[in-house]
């Protein structure tokens, strides 16, 4: 009899270590905003329930789509959960796309807001093929991995007062709801729970597109110094050159006289620049000067040709923290995923999280 109960109570603990594996935190990311009604349907039996109280408001079967109306709901916030599976097994479509897990619907003005309810790890398995291209290799998409998860951990709550954690927009990390990549589900799977920390404390894991060759140090695109994320090189060559020509008529400048980076950040980025009218000098910072002219990068110089301003140079985006080009050089060159981490976020160590 002894033995009978002491098998039982392995299965037990197996079946609940199997599911505790499983189990990442939730996130509530802020999908759409500012409708009067939301169509929606799950994949498994759920229940509705106020979100202040907990009282159940009614069912939501499977695979039925189900309205929700401004002027019906009595409710300033209703929460749609699973019944018989977990909610990282649940799928909700939302207006036609499908999400990971539940969702919160929250009124405002006479307004309903959408907030998906879901798992981190389900979350990332949306928002990295969004971040990175899917095809990259996966040392690459375990790193970009790391990065988005740590990010997401450190800024929870950034959008508390608009009612939900995380946007789904590049303000945040780009969400699109349920992506179907083998690849990322391996990058997601074998690193799941890790992140970076910088003494023991979560680190914001900022990446873009392309360095250019070298990254930016924070101080140089923000206004403080952050100890993990400093210029480093890289040991490959700069990648493509980009060229924008840009019309100076806009301007309100007058008759286009020369155009000049007047200071440089210790990477080689713009940190100021002067271009010069007959009528005005326009000075711009380098975030500015991106911004106005929609540059790929400040990594690049500028020359006038007539009535018109030649801007040339490497990269894209604001070029802090991991390059995502060069994740992918490197994991083609056989670096696994934590020493790319190592490279881009000085100082920092990988810690499992859960």
């Amino acid at each position: 009899m002894l033995k009978k109960c002491l098998t039982f109570a392995l299965i037990l603990l197996i079946m609940s270590g199997a599911e505790a594996g499983t189990w990442s935190p939730e996130l509530r990311i802020g999908i759409l905003s500012g409708f009067e009604r939301v169509v929606l349907k799950v994949s498994a039996p759920c229940t509705i329930t106020d979100a202040a109280t907990g009282k159940v408001l009614g069912k939501a079967p499977a695979d039925k789509k189900f309205a929700v109306n401004a002027d019906k709901l009595k409710v300033g916030a209703m929460e749609i959960r699973p019944e018989t599976v977990l909610l990282q097994d649940l799928r909700t479509t939302i207006e036609g796309k499908e999400y990971y897990g539940g969702v919160r619907i929250n009124k405002t003005n006479g307004k309903l807001d959408v907030i998906s309810l879901v798992p981190v790890e389900e979350y990332l398995r949306g928002v990295v093929p969004k971040e990175m291209p899917a095809l990259y290799p996966l040392e690459a998409l375990k790193a970009q991995t790391i990065a988005a998860r740590s990010f997401a951990m450190k800024n929870r709550k950034r959008h508390e007062a608009d009612g939900f954690d995380l946007c789904a927009t590049t303000h945040c990390q780009v969400y699109d709801g349920v992506a179907d990549f083998e690849s990322v589900e391996w990058a997601v799977e074998e690193t799941r729970g890790e992140v970076l920390v910088f003494k023991d404390k979560l680190i914001n894991a900022s990446f873009h597109q392309d360095s250019g060759g070298i990254t930016a140090g924070a101080e140089e695109i923000w206004s403080d110094a952050v100890p993990y994320l400093v210029s480093v090189k890289e040991n490959f060559a700069a990648g493509t050159p980009w060229t924008i020509k840009v019309d100076a008529k806009d301007l309100d400048i007058g008759k286009l006289k020369s155009a000049k980076i007047s200071g440089k950040t210790p990477s080689g980025r713009v940190a100021t620049a002067q271009i010069v009218g007959d009528k005005k000098t326009l000075t711009l910072t380098g975030k500015e000067l991106r911004a106005k002219f929609n540059l790929p990068s400040t990594l690049c110089n500028v020359k006038v040709d007539g009535d018109k301003l030649i801007f040339t140079g490497f990269g894209s985006g604001h070029g802090v923290g991991m390059s995502q080009r060069g994740a992918r050089t490197y994991a083609e060159d056989a670096r696994t995923y934590d020493k790319i981490l190592a490279h881009y976020y000085k100082g920092t160590n990988l810690k499992k999280l859960y």
